[in-house]
């Protein structure tokens, strides 16, 4: 673990090692800027061993070695991929440490902070203070290049035991996968542990770029983008650029996790759809037609929260960028089946949410979650992925389009709900009273109780990530703010599901 706390000369090739470029999404600044950790929370003691034997089994699964893949540098200075021919003690398929803290989490000066379910929607802790958990002792992430100078896998295992809990941490470089390629990590990993390593299915190849059509350009767009001309120009980007880019690089921010119980988001779900259906049926509309998500809704009201705390001018522009898998809609033509060969990597796009400070405020929670979910609609189809991405091409460079205008707030949404980590069933890792792993998951499911993700060194502000709900139902949610914004948010959280103070 020595490269983290500096940086060294890149290392040697080694032979007999499969060397394959980049993919086009993993060459991408958005990826190769962040380094991940993902914190899973178990309030029973697991057995290290079997959660890493496990997690390097699927490692090893046919089609699933480039997990173990190293990052490096070519002498024309492009990074490439390095899989080993095979693992070894050397050369081993995941990074992997384990401290035994000894002691019950609530007397160690992190674990003691992890966040906890309030009965009314909250703020109820900071990811950061965690940090130490999740990365080896004094390292800040410094993006992909803390990996081309070591011979690190791509993929690592990080377990925290304690006399009460167990927290395993799945570290990563994100040119490794994104959310629901993290699906498909987290249920392989799942599958070993239960001994059902034939329900593994083999991913989709990857020795070439299955979006190389997408990234070339070689397949025309068959249609415009439908937010062509709100495409926000050179002026605007620049305005826009020195605003959003100076409270990213430069302003302090801080970090929290906000809980909502189910029942306060689950009413607010039926009065948007009770609302949606009267006005169906008072415009002559199929009712059946009318659907909302979960998702749909916590992404409404969260938009409502941050735009009431900032005192926006009702005419301001609010862009909600919603990041969107590419998977579904290019499966049977660039990719095949998910259940049948999954991408495990990265292939994501946009859904652009374009409303006004003053509509968001003024108007029912149901129409801004119908905004929301229209967005998501309409622009998650693969023609206008085509088109997204061929204005991406024709840009300045960016990785992304910026739709909108040069004076607007950007809030940006990652749903990680269909990762299902709070599905995840570790029960047959589960050591008894006697010291003795459940290897058969007797005695009821084992599953986390409480989510976070830690990433560096690029952490946008009001970047929300929406991490699913719990067996309880209670919606996790955190983000990095402007510091001194969380009290604003916390006060439009209870007027919003009237909580009394």
């Amino acid at each position: 673990m020595s490269f983290l706390f500096g940086r060294k000369p890149a290392v040697q090739p080694v032979s007999g090692d499969r060397v394959l470029p980049l993919h086009f999404f993993e060459n991408s600044p958005l990826v190769q800027g962040n380094n991940m950790a993902v914190s899973l929370v178990f309030d029973a003691v697991l057995d290290p061993g079997r959660l890493r034997a496990s997690l390097e089994g699927l490692v090893r699964q046919d089609g699933w070695q480039r997990l173990g893949g190293r990052l490096r540098k070519n002498a024309a200075g492009k990074i490439e991929w390095h899989i080993p021919a095979e693992f070894s003690a050397e050369r081993p398929a995941i990074s992997f440490a384990h401290v035994d803290h000894g002691m019950p989490a609530a007397s160690h000066p992190a674990a003691s902070r992890i966040p906890k379910p309030q009965p009314v929607p909250a703020i109820v802790g900071d990811p950061d203070e965690l940090e130490t958990l999740a990365w080896e002792p004094g390292y800040k992430p410094g993006g992909i290049s803390d990996y081309l100078t070591s011979d690190r896998p791509v993929l690592g295992l990080r377990v925290h035991s304690f006399t009460d809990k167990t927290i395993a941490v799945l570290q990563w470089q994100h040119v490794a996968f994104d959310a629901l390629g993290l699906q498909y990590v987290v249920e392989g990993w799942s599958a070993m542990l239960w001994g059902r390593s034939e329900d593994i299915p083999v991913p989709c190849k990857v020795d070439t770029d299955p979006f190389d059509a997408l990234a070339q350009g070689s397949r025309p767009a068959t249609e415009e983008h439908l937010l062509a001309d709100r495409r926000v120009g050179l002026g605007g980007m620049l305005k826009w650029g020195l605003g959003y880019g100076f409270d990213m690089l430069v302003r302090a921010k801080e970090n929290r996790m906000v809980c909502v119980p189910e029942n306060f988001w689950r009413p607010q779900m039926e009065k948007a759809l009770e609302e949606l259906r009267a006005e169906a049926v008072a415009q002559g509309e199929d009712v059946s037609k009318v659907f909302l998500t979960e998702n749909d809704v916590l992404t409404a009201w969260i938009l409502r929260c941050v735009v009431g705390q900032m005192e926006m001018a009702p005419n301001r522009t609010v862009a909600a960028s919603l990041a969107m898998s590419l998977r579904k809609a290019f499966e049977g033509d660039l990719i095949p089946a998910s259940a049948e060969h999954p991408y495990v990597g990265n292939a994501f796009g946009w859904a652009n949410v374009l409303v006004t400070a003053g509509d968001i405020t003024s108007k029912p929670l149901s129409w801004l979650a119908r905004q929301v979910r229209k967005a998501i609609n309409e622009q998650g189809t693969r023609a206008q992925h085509e088109a997204y991405y061929a204005l991406v091409r024709k840009g300045a460079g960016l990785p992304i389009v910026i739709f909108g205008d040069g004076g607007m707030a950007q809030i940006g949404f990652s749903n990680w709900n269909k990762a299902g980590l709070f599905d995840l069933d570790f029960s047959p890792a589960r050591v008894d009273l006697d010291g003795k792993s459940d290897g058969g998951g007797g005695g009821g499911p084992c599953r986390p109780s409480y989510v976070q993700e830690n990433h560096g060194p690029i952490k946008p502000a009001d970047g929300f990530f929406i991490f699913g709900k719990d067996e309880r139902g209670n919606y996790w949610t955190s983000a990095c703010k402007v510091q001194g914004q969380w009290g604003k948010f916390q006060a439009q959280l209870n007027k919003d599901f009237e909580v009394e103070t």
